[in-house]
């Protein structure tokens, strides 16, 4: 009874970490180049060694990891120079307060000193350091990320990427980095830069909605057990070992 009361605690447990994946992944639907997430959730019987009068197994459930689903996002055009979509694997490289990150959010635009910069001013970084270009000028880049101005190269986009499968943890504001300190950047096997396009998420809002439905439905079903196993061992405990 005891271990019926503690298995439904942690497959609630379990279903509230689920449905905080989902509701996250339902808040960046607009985030451009936002990778969706997920829950593993795994169930195990652990046995004592060597013990075969053991009279049960000791059966749960717990969240077993959080993965990311990288999987490449639509195309929207905003017809801006600055916008860019990477077409295939790799990450844009930036340099931020907190050091080296990694984002597929390509909404770049210019500082006052003409480079190019992300959104919260942080700043993209070349295969050969910073990039600058004169902000009066248009702007031409590659399928490759060289930054063509006036007929004159100004730098090539660094596009980093990693072994799969990825290890990487959330940032904020769509950025990443390697789980690993010391995982090493390789070269992107393939890809090409879209100037004037933009990624987006790659949230399934349908996919998911159904997810955050069955995880309530589960979560509900998992309280009313609970509920029902503390009431028989309360009747247990106080009625049955009465004397009358």
């Amino acid at each position: 009874m005891i271990q019926g009361i503690y298995t439904a605690s942690m497959g609630m447990v379990s279903l509230m970490q689920k449905q905080d994946q989902v509701a996250n992944n339902l808040a960046n639907i607009n985030t451009t180049g936002y990778k969706q997430s997920g829950l593993f959730v795994k169930t195990y019987q652990k046995y004592l060694s060597n013990d075969l009068l053991q009279p049960f197994a000791n059966r749960e459930i717990k969240a077993d990891e959080v993965y990311i689903d990288y999987s490449e996002g639509a195309m929207r055009q905003t017809n801006n120079s600055l916008d860019l979509f990477i077409k295939g694997s790799g990450f844009f490289t930036i340099m931020t307060p907190e050091g080296v990150q990694y984002t597929r959010n390509g909404n770049f635009s210019l500082d006052p000193d003409g480079l190019i910069v992300t959104s919260d001013g942080s700043r993209v970084m070349g295969t050969e350091g910073y990039i600058r270009v004169e902000r009066n000028l248009p702007i031409h880049i590659s399928e490759k990320g060289e930054v063509i101005q006036n007929g004159e190269s100004k730098g090539v986009l660094k596009i980093a990427d990693f072994p799969r499968p990825y290890k990487m943890e959330r940032m904020g504001e769509g950025r990443m980095r390697p789980l690993l300190p010391d995982s090493p950047e390789i070269q992107s096997p393939g890809y090409s830069l879209r100037q004037g396009y933009l990624e987006n998420s790659n949230v399934d809002i349908i996919k998911n909605m159904v997810q955050m439905i069955s995880a309530y439905r589960n979560f509900e079903a998992d309280q009313k057990a609970l509920h029902a196993q503390d009431e028989t061992l309360e009747k247990a405990v106080n009625q049955v070992g009465r004397l009358s």
